[in-house]
């Protein structure tokens, strides 16, 4: 028996146990993104791609102050409509990259509905903390 018949073999099982490999990955994230909810998956993706000058809850982190960002939670966004702040999202403005290539329109709501509740934590935070006068 010539060397390639003996490796034909060898090479299609292993091809085959990479295909399996994969498969099995695949399959384990796709169940793992199916099991999250529109928020989690929303507030990921915020993590993964706006935290870098967003900060974790829209305050804005060092990198967002020196490009001047926007507190998200401030009244001056939150009074903006959603419009608007999609178009942002999509489109860019200022230093903020254009996300429309990147997201869909589905993530981009999502995303803007965390942004929402962004506001929404920050006044309860300020309502539970204790007066300082």
């Amino acid at each position: 028996m010539n060397r390639t018949m003996r490796t034909k073999p060898f090479t299609a099982l292993t091809v085959a146990c990479l295909l399996a490999a994969a498969s099995a990955g695949l399959m384990a994230r796709c169940q793992q993104a199916a099991s999250q909810t529109p928020a989690q998956e929303a507030g990921e993706t915020f993590q993964a791609r706006c935290s870098t000058c967003h900060s974790e809850h829209g305050e804005g982190s060092e990198v967002g102050a020196s490009l001047n960002v926007p507190d998200l939670r401030s009244a001056a966004v939150q009074r903006n409509g959603d419009d608007l702040l999609r178009q942002v999202i999509k489109n860019g403005r200022g230093n903020m990259p254009a996300f429309g290539r990147d997201f869909s329109d589905r993530q981009i709501d999502r995303i803007l509905q965390l942004v929402r509740s962004f506001a929404a934590t920050s006044n309860q935070q300020v309502q539970g903390q204790p007066s300082t006068r």
